[in-house]
């Protein structure tokens, strides 16, 4: 029982870390149309680029959109995982892995002790996703984002500037990749070369979970995390990296509109 709760523990912090990275991409695609290949690589590396390729892609067609998006941030995505691997290998550490140095004590549940390092990365998970929806609950800028993703020609009539939102919600989008990414090595390392198989990640819990529905992204990334724990504990941290690829297999095969369907924030 001690053991199961330390893996539900640690699949939970895990997912949640993947949920905060996934509806950082589904919140950007909804609103923009901008499929962000990159988007695990701010995970890693952190930065911004919505003046130079997002703002140059506003307002084309849908198909404009899909095709430049992927081929536009799948570049930028190689290219900063190079410079951050090449760098990093020069100058610093040829073995380069990212892991924190902070020690994070147990904590102790009567005869469980549970893992400080996942407590507070699932205390971060919740205190963000609570502010990511009053954020678009409640101001007037998570209103125009819903807007916005749902209608952007009604959007551009209102009066609204598309520009400026997307600006916003793409550096909001960023930070909290960051953010995320300086609080999932307290318990995982990294090293610079993760930054695709983490978008594929993240695009595997979109799926699931629908476009712009942060419940079900919730539900979804935890679903991934217990599974990817589950996975090392009994057949080896080696198979873990494939759960995501099984999954996002299974729900194209098996039900292409996800688990959850299209979500409305």
């Amino acid at each position: 029982m001690a053991r199961a709760l330390e893996l539900v523990i640690g699949g939970l912090s895990l997912g949640g870390i993947y949920a905060l990275l996934a509806f950082a991409m589904s919140l950007t695609i909804s609103t923009t149309r901008v499929l962000n290949v990159a988007h695990g690589v701010f995970f890693v590396w952190g930065g911004a680029f919505e003046r130079g390729i997002v703002r140059t892609l506003l307002g084309r067609s849908h198909q404009m959109l899909l095709v430049g998006s992927i081929m536009a941030t799948f570049g930028l995505g190689l290219s900063m995982e190079s410079a951050l691997g090449y760098g990093w290998v020069t100058f610093v550490d040829p073995y380069p892995v990212f892991s924190s140095p902070l020690a994070m004590f147990p904590i102790r549940l009567g005869d469980v002790a549970l893992s400080g390092s996942r407590l507070v990365i699932l205390a971060f998970v919740v205190v963000t996703v609570m502010s990511f929806h009053l954020f678009l609950q409640k101001t007037f800028l998570g209103k125009g984002a819903r807007a916005m993703a749902q209608n952007f020609d009604g959007f551009l009539v209102i009066g609204l500037n598309p520009y400026r939102l997307s600006m916003i919600l793409f550096t909001l989008a960023i930070m909290a990749t960051a953010i995320s990414g300086a609080f999932y090595v307290l318990a995982v390392p990294l090293n610079p070369y993760e930054g695709l198989p983490l978008t594929l990640k993240s695009f595997t819990v979109v799926i699931l979970a629908g476009v712009g529905n942060l419940p079900a992204t919730l539900v979804a990334g935890a679903l991934l995390g217990v599974a990817e724990v589950a996975t090392s504990q009994f057949l080896g941290t080696v198979w873990a990296p494939a759960v995501s690829l099984a999954v996002l297999f299974l729900v194209l095969v098996v039900k292409p509109t996800g688990l959850f369907g299209k979500g409305v924030y």
